[in-house]
């Protein structure tokens, strides 16, 4: 593919942010802009939150229009766009195409209606469908949960989406959904790959609620010609292609394609996965069974929970009280420490995944000597910033761990996402888990998945093992032997310690 004034317009809404980026087809990233996604508390408790669908779709037009505006000299041409979202988001709309509701991946107003999925589904049962859990997160028992507390504005739903499928529908007056997004909803069959009619008949659902299908990467339709003008493009006919999810996209862009592979995605929480060629579904009831949006791919899911948000609060709260730069701080921190950190541990969040403790909460702590007169040296700040990032790394270990139980053996590690950024994090990952890890050049990979599939739906590429040996440019970090075998025990003192903490 020679370079060309060809571009692929990619819209990416996160758990934080709205981006909206320009991509060549060779892989890069061209221009792009990234806005603030606005979400508030629906309760005092803060269990109900959603999401402003008029602010969000209000800044995915001004993110188009601006990348469009920045690239007016190169007479460039759109080919396609595409998008992706956080999973789990979802959408109600009423007939005439207007929102009822939007709430992201962090509503858990289903906690009041949880009870209700229980009792019809007891013992697993749901689990053995779906593969997600526990119900107080997905698009069922929000629906449910309309249904008992707002049944008037349940009654005006038309139509229920994901988020990605209402980023499409705004594109396209096209309501569809993609097997990526329809599998966070806990409506849809992971093994027949459809929306379960055994969940929706359970509880007396409309079909017509839920959208038709597609693979990821198949065009559904053009840009509708109202929006042209809008949005300050000339042509007309532009293509619009089904991405999904935003992590599946994530691991696409980092070249977690195949049976095997395991990609970290460093995020607002860091989910792990590991490619299989067949629907495993995990007897304890723990971690997910997902689509890939690759064909014929599912992924086995864990997640270390929170991470790059602890990492915010963290810089945010105290790094930026030292230095207008906390993400330059942590890294003179990190090589300024040893690993260990004076045994100083912490335990803010992140660690080993489990479904039946996610709605406890639990204390956060850093466990340190302290400065006694015996010591020659006492921990600092810089000690407690490194002990939150090797707090990190354990939890990627912990789950790293599990899910190899059940591959094939021959495991390769990739890593993307925002802390990716940090080539002194990556090592440390490196480290502590012992192995190789391979990170793109274009950390955010989302954007670059979503060009894939774009270009693959369009028919430009054959191959995309090809593209990407081609264009994707993936460094390799090798665990330094010395240090991971210090990291061993470290890793076990920290999991003697948590042990404590937990029960505090």
């Amino acid at each position: 593919m020679e370079s060309s004034a060809e571009r692929i317009l990619v819209i990416d809404v996160s758990s934080t942010s709205i981006k909206v980026a320009l991509i060549t087809k060779e892989l890069t990233i061209d221009d792009a802009v990234n806005f603030k996604l606005k979400i508030y508390n629906e309760n005092q408790e803060g269990f109900a939150k959603s999401i402003d669908m008029k602010d969000l779709w209000d800044k995915v037009k001004l993110g188009i229009k601006t990348v469009i505006s920045k690239s007016k000299g190169k007479k460039i041409e759109i080919i396609g766009i595409s998008s992706c979202a956080q999973r789990i988001a979802t959408v109600f709309l009423d007939d005439k195409g207007n929102v009822i509701y939007g709430g992201p991946n962090a509503d858990m107003r289903g906690i009041d209606s949880a009870y209700i999925i229980e009792d019809a589904f007891p013992d697993n049962s749901l689990f053995e469908i779906t593969a997600h859990t526990p119900p107080i997160l997905f698009c069922l028992a929000r629906i449910l949960w309309f249904r008992e507390e707002k049944e008037e504005l349940y009654n005006k739903i038309s139509k229920v989406l994901m988020l990605d499928d209402w980023l499409t529908f705004k594109l396209t007056d096209v309501y569809v959904s993609d097997h990526t997004t329809a599998v966070g909803s806990q409506i849809y069959d992971v093994k027949r790959l459809n929306w379960s009619s055994e969940i929706i008949d359970t509880f007396d659902l409309d079909p017509y609620f839920f959208p038709d299908l597609v693979t990821s990467g198949t065009i559904i339709g053009d840009l509708k010609t109202e929006l042209n003008k809008k949005l300050g493009i000339s042509q007309k006919a532009i293509p619009v292609v089904k991405t999904g999810g935003d992590t599946q996209a994530m691991l696409l862009g980092m070249s977690v394609m195949n049976e095997g592979d395991i990609g970290i995605s460093l995020g607002t929480t860091t989910p792990i996965h590991l490619v299989m060629n067949e629907p495993i579904i995990d007897k304890s009831c723990n971690f997910w069974t997902t689509v890939h949006c690759i064909k014929n791919k599912w992924l086995l899911e864990a997640n270390v929970g929170v991470t790059g948000y602890v990492y915010d609060w963290f810089k945010n709260n105290f790094l930026k009280l030292i230095s207008n730069n906390p993400d330059e701080l942590m890294e003179e921190y990190l090589d300024e420490t040893e690993p260990g950190s004076l045994s100083t541990f912490a335990y803010l969040g992140p660690e080993m995944m489990n479904i039946n403790e996610q709605a406890s909460i639990k204390r956060g702590a850093f466990i340190f000597q302290p400065p006694l007169m015996i010591n020659e040296e006492f921990p600092g700040i810089k000690h407690f910033s490194r002990s939150l990032m090797e707090n990190i790394a354990f939890g990627i270990k912990e789950n790293l761990n599990a899910l190899e139980k059940y591959g094939n053996g021959l495991f390769r590690v990739y890593c993307a996402g925002g802390m990716s950024k940090s080539d002194k994090f990556c090592q440390l990952i490196s480290n502590v888990i012992n192995k190789k890890l391979m990170t793109p050049s274009i950390k955010d990979s989302s954007f670059i998945g979503v060009a894939i599939n774009t270009l693959k739906g369009l028919g430009l590429i054959k191959n995309i093992n090809s593209l990407m040996e081609k264009f994707l440019n993936l460094n390799t970090i090798k665990p330094e032997m010395d240090i991971s075998r210090k990291y061993s025990e470290i890793f076990m003192n920290w999991k003697f310690y948590k042990n404590k903490v937990d029960d505090m």
